[in-house]
């Protein structure tokens, strides 16, 4: 997949009720994951998938790490996190005029792709769904992976989401066309590889693991920070601005809602 970018951009996350993310955030990778669309082929994906092992050999434990790229026109978009799976699985919804050759074959249409990418050593998986035709139908993308390395998020309108995923993160969602949607992303994983999240037309939401860390540079219509008690340092906040020193030796989590709420709970 040639046409992909090799930019690697960070991740995030949209909104939800100050109960949801009040609720406790261990058990995340128990999300119980409902079927819908059609399974995406992954291209390259035999370059990742495990060795066969002798019989006495016990299958490891650790989940392997993938980096993810996501690039959307339009749809919602989701990650997970699945340790219990071995390779990156990758379903979509396209909306819209559905083509009877792929309604027939069970298949999605050739301008979604994916394939497995060497990313600075870190194997990847990158997403791209851009209808050609005039009718620039609107796609849902899920992608569940073992565990994330990274995770970069493109988006023009809907709502993204993020479940359990650790690494850096950096979402873009409407920011050229002002039509964004909601963010969220939700993790027990502590995140100190730094964030940048610009949305517009949407609320973001996010609850990060315990020990996460970095500097906090907030700017939304409406912010609303919650750290455990001593956890930042040199806080400067009004309503619309919030800037901190969370924890120690964290990359900058850089945060741009211009119209809409902002939460972020760390745990």
């Amino acid at each position: 997949m040639s046409t992909l970018p090799r930019v690697v951009l960070l991740p995030i996350i949209v909104s939800v009720s100050l109960a949801f993310l009040l609720a406790p955030l261990t058990g995340c990778t128990a999300t119980k994951r409902r079927v819908y669309g059609r399974t995406v082929a992954v291209a390259n994906i035999e370059s990742v998938m495990p060795p066969v092992l002798p019989a006495h050999i016990p299958p490891s434990k650790v989940a392997p790490l993938f980096g993810v790229i996501i690039e959307n026109a339009s749809g919602n978009v989701e990650v997970i996190t699945d340790p219990s799976i071995k390779v990156p699985e990758v379903r979509a919804k396209v909306h819209g005029n559905d083509e009877r050759e792929h309604r027939k074959a069970g298949t999605v249409p050739a301008w979604i792709a994916a394939s497995i990418e060497k990313y600075e050593d870190i194997n990847t998986l990158q997403v791209l769904a851009a209808d050609p035709s005039d009718e620039k139908r609107s796609v849902d993308i899920r992608v569940v992976v073992p565990a994330t390395a990274f995770v970069t998020v493109n988006n023009a309108h809907g709502t993204v989401e993020l479940m359990n995923v650790s690494g850096a993160l950096q979402v873009n969602n409407g920011v050229a066309t002002g039509k964004g949607g909601r963010v969220i992303i939700r993790t027990d994983k502590p995140i100190k590889d730094g964030a940048i999240i610009r949305v517009r037309g949407g609320d973001v939401t996010l609850a990060f693991g315990t020990g996460s860390a970095g500097p906090i540079d907030a700017k939304a219509r409406s912010v609303n920070i919650r750290t455990p008690a001593h956890a930042a340092r040199g806080v400067v906040s009004d309503r619309e601005n919030y800037t901190g020193e969370l924890g120690t030796l964290g990359k900058p989590l850089v945060l741009r809602v211009p119209d809409g709420t902002l939460t972020l709970f760390v745990e």
